[in-house]
Order: C-alpha cells, then sequence, then structure tokens
C-alpha cells in the first residue's frame, strides 16, 4: 500500500507519480516469487492480483502525464491483470462446480433407478476445462513475470516516467492529495 507520507503536495503531477508508481508496482511484485513457486496459493495470488488492480489504476491514472512508453508498460500491466483474472476466476468456479457435482452424486446415490439419476459427464468435463484453462493461464502467467524479470519492467516504467508530456508536468498533487485523505 502506497504511503501517504510519500506524496509531496508542492511537487507537480508528473513527480508524484514517480514517487507512487513505483512503490505499487513493488507492492504488486512483492510476493511474486513464492506465488509463482507455489501456483495453489489462491488466496496470496488473489492479494497480488488486487494490488495489480491498485498499480494498473494509477498508471491508468497517471497516463495523461506520460509518453507512448508508459502506455505500452500499462498495456503490459493490463495484459498480466487480464491473464490473473482469469486464473481468479477458475479459482473461484472449479470449487463451485465440485461442490455442485458432490450435491448430484449424492442425489444420485439415493436413487434406486439408472433413469432417475442426473448424468454427469458434462459436469466432470466442465471441471477438467476450467482445470486445464487455469494451468495454462498460470503458465502464461509465469512466463510474463519471467519476461519482466529479464527486461527489467521495473525500471522500463522509471525510464518511460522520464519523459513527461509538457502540458501535464505542472499540474499539481492537491486534488489527489485530497482524495487521500
Amino acid at each position: 500500500m502506497v504511503r501517504r507520507d510519500i506524496l509531496k503536495p508542492n511537487k507537480s503531477f508528473c513527480e508524484n507519480s514517480r514517487l507512487i508508481v513505483p512503490n505499487l508496482f513493488d507492492d504488486f511484485i512483492s510476493n511474486m516469487e513464492r506465488i509463482v513457486s507455489h501456483p495453489r496459493l489462491k488466496n496470496e495470488f488473489h492479494i497480488m492480483r488486487i494490488a495489480g488492480k491498485t498499480l494498473r489504476y494509477a498508471m491508468e491514472n497517471f497516463s495523461v502525464a506520460f509518453q507512448d512508453d508508459f502506455s505500452s508498460c500499462l498495456e503490459e500491466v493490463k495484459q498480466v491483470l487480464d491473464v490473473m483474472g482469469t486464473i481468479h476466476d477458475c479459482d473461484v468456479n472449479i470449487p463451485k462446480l465440485q461442490m455442485h457435482l458432490k450435491v448430484i452424486r449424492l442425489f444420485n446415490g439415493m436413487m434406486p433407478s439408472a433413469k432417475d439419476k442426473i448424468r454427469t459427464k458434462a459436469l466432470v468435463n466442465l471441471i477438467a476445462e476450467q482445470r486445464k484453462l487455469r494451468s495454462e493461464s498460470f503458465n502464461n502467467f509465469c512466463i510474463i513475470i519471467k519476461q519482466w524479470n529479464g527486461n527489467n519492467f521495473r525500471q522500463r516504467i522509471l525510464d518511460s516516467m522520464m519523459k513527461n508530456t509538457p502540458l501535464k508536468s505542472n499540474q499539481k498533487i492537491s486534488t489527489l492529495n485530497n482524495i487521500l485523505q
């Protein structure tokens, strides 16, 4: 979480964004290695995703002050968050589907006749598809994160923030500061 004490009310919009965005990025990736090494840490993964959304929204707000390099970094953040969203959807859906399957199987166990039983093949297949989608999406997530490490994505964001749009550089942060109060 970004500390309020890093905001500088007398500094420009761009200068304050250069203080905020790196902190948000660091917060986003703080548990990255642990999550990449342990794909079943669903709660930690979800917390990382929420931190990533905060980074994304801040970058969207600050994008008016920077050039295309910054927008490219923002698109990469959006891409990884889309993948993380797919993973989270699977993490939510799979247990619900498994519960439905369990209930149907309990129901079927009480039915004396095979014609009264509910078929479960489609539900079993759907669960398998969701697991496969989660696995593939998690692998894509890991690939993106490794690319970020390889090309020093954090530094790319910082470098892109050094190229600001002149018309926006004198905007003050007082409005943002008021929002955070």
